[in-house]
Order: structure tokens, then C-alpha cells, then sequence
């Protein structure tokens, strides 16, 4: 019996070792991350860089990682292509809600933060696009606040953002925290 516990162990070890986020871990090096992209690292400023994972998923065209020059991979980013919506934001916030239920199998259910600042005077739903942009709603999915999350995460948050340029046209965005970004921005922010 402790045999074919021990064989089940080792054959589902490989498996959860690989289920990080793209494929990437925390406290990769660039020269690590390399070996999961698509070409090399593109440096965009401070700890910045475009990346094309391997392990892409179809829903995100842009991925953007922070690597620090000691601590290594600390944050990803993903986002989306455009999605062409309505004003009431229908079709962004039904993608929302797919990718934020692709999500939860992995990390469990989040806290939605579904919200829009009460001294708007665009309550009604047909604004939704338009507060949206102007930063007066927010649609997020968070998870991490109050639990332990796989991967060495410290959060993940799943964000609906408006394109600059047009009311009918939003992007999801996905962060995901590792256990270091704290540190990280702890050493930062002591020089300030």
C-alpha cells in the first residue's frame, strides 16, 4: 500500500510542479524565462519586460513580466486582445466572468468587487462602458486576500480595463502576485 501511494505521489508531483502560470515560477531569472518564451525577453523599463510564453492562453495576446535582478520573476501580467462590447459592457463583462471561472478551478472562488462610486451621476446601466473608462466602476475578481494560493502566489486579480480610445472596446487584465512582490516593493520603496 505505502508502494502505490509512494508511485502516485511521484507520478502527480510533475504535474503540479508544472501547473504554475504560463509556465513560469516564481523567482525565475530572465535567462530562465527565456527558455519558456518565444523569442527573448523585450525590455520595457524598471523591472519590465514583453514576453511570449510557450504556454500561452488564447484569451490573452500581451504578457508582461517584473523581474527583479536578485529575487527574480515577482509579477505577470496578462491581457487581452480587445473585445468589442456595447455600453452596458456585456460582452467584456461575459468574458470577465468565463476567464474569472477558468481561474477559480485552480485558485477557488475570489472576491468580486463589483462597484461604481456613488457620487457618479452616470449610475444607470447603459454607462457601464463609460464609467468603466473613467474610473468610476471597477469589475474585479480577487483571489489570495485570506487564503493560502498554489504556485507560491500571493494574490491574483482578474480586471476589466476600457480602451483609451473607445467607449466600445475593453481589455481583461490578469496580475499575478508571487510571494516575493512584497519584499521586492518593501526594498523599493525604502529609498523613498
Amino acid at each position: 500500500m505505502k508502494k502505490m501511494l509512494f508511485l502516485l505521489i511521484v507520478a502527480i508531483f510533475p504535474a503540479l510542479a508544472m501547473a504554475s502560470p504560463f509556465g513560469l515560477k516564481m523567482g525565475m531569472t530572465l535567462k530562465d524565462i527565456a527558455k519558456e518564451c518565444e523569442g527573448k525577453p523585450e525590455f520595457v523599463k524598471n523591472d519590465a519586460y514583453i514576453i511570449r510564453p510557450k504556454k500561452s492562453h488564447p484569451s490573452f495576446e500581451h504578457y508582461i513580466v517584473f523581474v527583479d535582478k536578485n529575487k527574480g520573476l515577482y509579477q505577470i501580467k496578462a491581457i487581452s486582445s480587445a473585445i468589442s462590447t456595447n455600453d452596458y459592457g456585456t460582452e467584456l463583462q461575459s468574458s470577465f466572468n468565463a476567464t474569472k471561472d477558468r481561474v477559480a478551478k485552480r485558485y477557488g472562488e475570489p472576491t468580486i468587487r463589483d462597484e461604481i462610486d456613488p457620487g457618479s451621476v452616470f449610475q444607470d446601466g447603459n454607462y457601464w462602458m463609460y464609467t468603466l473608462k473613467g474610473g468610476a466602476r471597477t469589475l474585479a475578481a480577487i483571489w489570495g486576500k485570506d487564503e493560502n494560493l498554489a504556485d507560491n502566489l500571493d494574490m491574483v486579480i482578474l480586471e476589466c480595463s476600457a480602451s483609451e480610445i473607445s467607449t466600445h472596446q475593453g481589455f481583461l487584465i490578469l496580475y499575478y502576485f508571487f510571494k516575493n512582490s512584497d519584499n521586492i516593493e518593501d526594498e523599493q520603496d525604502s529609498v523613498l
